[in-house]
């Protein structure tokens, strides 16, 4: 790590004035999951003792850790902004118990839960955990996330948007409506002088819609920032499969003379912003990893974090890291407040 830029986050860090945060205001559609966990051995070793289980004709597989947690896109970023002392809002459709779980999870939290419909059906995954280096396989119900569109927005809700620093629509994949929300939530966003940004989510499954995603959405002139990692970026971009950081980055700085707005990108490696130039900084390297589920929606409040207080492009990149990296080396899957990501940041060399 770079022990000036390091010293130079840490005390822009320490000046942030925490009772100030919560003036800025997060606005982040249309998603809640809730999120079932199982952290299994290797996918082969797993699924032999469940293929020996349906050749008998049923019975039980233990053994197998579980957990029930929050989930979804919107949801993550925004409880992970709270944590950080920022106002975050959530605008998604579920049912009751839905609501109630939202309560628990991001409620509590500080999470603005007023936009939240409960006319819907809640969204399940199961996300399936394999190995030391977690390769998650998820298993989802998208429940009212499919169909969310702009008119799904009440008056409280554009007010909301309105009063808003940044607007944020994410996890278009699982969205059959999610270029029409995200073309009409920005253009109403610039309207009002709002920043924008998005994050369409893993597009492999969607591969023919990226066209019509591309015209009315990330070369729209109403999107500032987008989010993506490296597997998105090679959907979006057509680029050949890289063999290196450096055909990722020349891939990235290819895209974004296509498109209006600024490229986040983030990977297991690095992490790159481009607008008229180009930052890279190294991720943290991290002793253990716990999760990778939710990593890219951490990096992803870190960044917006660092963006809505003005940092510059490596500070805001080392931030994102940062959060990202304290996220999943975090035995509990607990969403780190601004104290803890001053300890991880004095711990990391």
């Amino acid at each position: 790590m770079d022990d000036n830029l390091k010293t130079r986050l840490l005390e822009k860090l320490n000046q942030i004035d925490i009772t100030k945060l919560a003036n800025f205001n997060v606005v982040i559609m249309p998603d809640f999951f809730v999120d079932h966990f199982l952290t299994m051995n290797s996918f082969e070793e797993e699924f032999s003792r469940i293929q020996d289980i349906c050749n008998q004709g049923g019975g039980n597989v233990p053994g197998i850790p579980q957990k029930i947690h929050h989930g979804g896109n919107a949801a993550n970023t925004a409880l992970a902004l709270a944590r950080l002392g920022i106002k975050s809002h959530l605008i998604c459709r579920t049912d009751d118990f839905g609501l109630h779980l939202l309560q628990f999870f991001l409620g509590k939290s500080g999470v603005d839960l007023s936009g939240v419909k409960t006319d819907g059906k809640l969204a399940i995954t199961t996300a399936m955990e394999f190995g030391e280096k977690h390769i998650n396989v998820l298993v989802g119900d998208t429940g009212s996330v499919s169909d969310f569109t702009f008119e799904s927005l009440d008056e409280n809700d554009l007010q909301t948007v309105s009063n808003s620093d940044i607007a944020c629509v994410v996890n278009w994949t699982l969205n059959e409506r999610g270029t029409e929300l995200a073309k009409d939530v920005f253009e109403f966003a610039k309207k009002q002088n709002i920043k924008t940004f998005f994050d369409a989510g893993d597009p492999s499954h969607r591969k023919q819609d990226i066209p019509e995603l591309t015209k009315n959405v990330l070369s729209n002139g109403n999107l500032d920032m987008l989010g993506l990692n490296e597997n998105e970026l090679l959907h979006y971009s057509g680029a050949i499969t890289p063999n290196n950081d450096e055909d990722v980055i020349n891939a990235a700085i290819s895209f974004k003379k296509k498109i209006h707005a600024r490229v986040d990108l983030h990977t297991a490696s690095f992490a790159c912003t481009i607008s008229g130039k180009y930052t890279v900084i190294p991720t943290i390297q991290l002793s253990r990893i716990y999760r990778v589920t939710g990593a890219g929606d951490t990096w992803n409040a870190g960044n917006l974090f660092a963006e809505l207080l003005g940092f510059s492009d490596d500070e805001r990149l080392l931030f994102a890291n940062t959060v990202a990296g304290c996220y999943i080396s975090s035995f509990e899957p607990i969403h780190p407040n601004l104290g803890r990501i001053v300890s991880f940041l004095n711990e990391t060399k």
